[in-house]
């Protein structure tokens, strides 16, 4: 398919926003490494591209709460929270028309179509007791088709200092996750991506599931990790995506939102 996304503002009507948030986890273990993955990647890079990250470290705190949503595939079985969606960022889009998703308290960035939704109160991707900690969780296509999202972004880290083996991990875990009732999962070839002067590793993981008609039956898991050092860890982009259907997330199409990642 086509990349649908070509530069310009109001590529699509705004859809109101959802995504994947179930009750909080008892600690803000998962929050608390995503800040200090953020932190220790800019003390790894500092002497190459000069950049200063300043951290708000709430470490005695618990993950935000936020009430359920529908998932990518399952039908909602609470209701979804009214709309949240982040005022806009003062920042300057690297795509012109995009606007700039900006995770609050963390100092970084990366472009987003105009009329996709950023929700700050976000902080987990996932259900029950198997989630994935999220900052800068923005959605596209709520209700496409009968309780479905066609597409879903935020940052979270892993624990693996490998680049492409975080990527595998981070695509695997978002596709078990968001998708229940799938019937394959295939990780793709790692390949290289640079956002500036930071340099990662781009992975698709793909598959079919078993969805409502007029839904999508295939989706992809685009991940862009990035090493943060021995020990580390690695932090982890990522987007979440049914395929096969208008509006689609491509992989041409998420590389070029990868490309757009900056420290700030």
């Amino acid at each position: 398919m086509q990349n649908p996304y070509s530069s310009g503002p109001n590529m699509f009507a705004p859809s109101p926003p959802t995504g994947y948030s179930p009750p909080p986890s008892p600690s803000g273990r998962g929050r608390i490494w995503l800040f200090a993955g953020l932190g220790a990647l800019v003390v790894v890079i500092a002497t190459v591209v000069a950049i200063v990250v300043v951290v708000n470290d709430n470490s005695g705190s618990p993950v935000a709460s936020s009430p359920a949503k529908p998932s990518a595939t399952d039908p909602a079985t609470t209701t979804p929270h009214p709309t949240t969606t982040a005022p806009a960022s003062t920042l300057t889009p690297q795509i012109p028309g995009y606007q700039v998703d900006v995770p609050k308290d963390l100092k970084a960035a990366w472009d987003i179509p105009h009329d996709w939704n950023i929700d700050q109160t976000t902080t987990v991707f996932g259900a029950s007791s198997d989630s994935i900690p999220a900052v800068g969780f923005a959605t596209e296509g709520e209700n496409y088709c009968p309780n479905n999202v066609r597409t879903s972004m935020f940052l979270t880290t892993s624990e693996i200092d490998d680049a492409t083996a975080a990527a595998t991990d981070v695509g695997a875990h978002a596709a078990r996750i968001g998708y229940s009732t799938k019937t394959s999962l295939t990780p793709g070839t790692a390949q290289p991506l640079d956002a500036g002067q930071l340099h990662g590793t781009f992975l698709e993981t793909s598959g079919a599931f078993t969805a409502p008609a007029g839904c999508a039956t295939t989706y992809s898991v685009y991940t862009f990790a990035i090493r943060v050092g021995t020990g580390k860890g690695s932090l982890v982009l990522t987007l979440v995506s049914d395929t096969g259907v208008d509006r689609s997330v491509t992989p041409d199409f998420a590389r070029k939102l990868f490309a757009t990642f900056r420290l700030l």
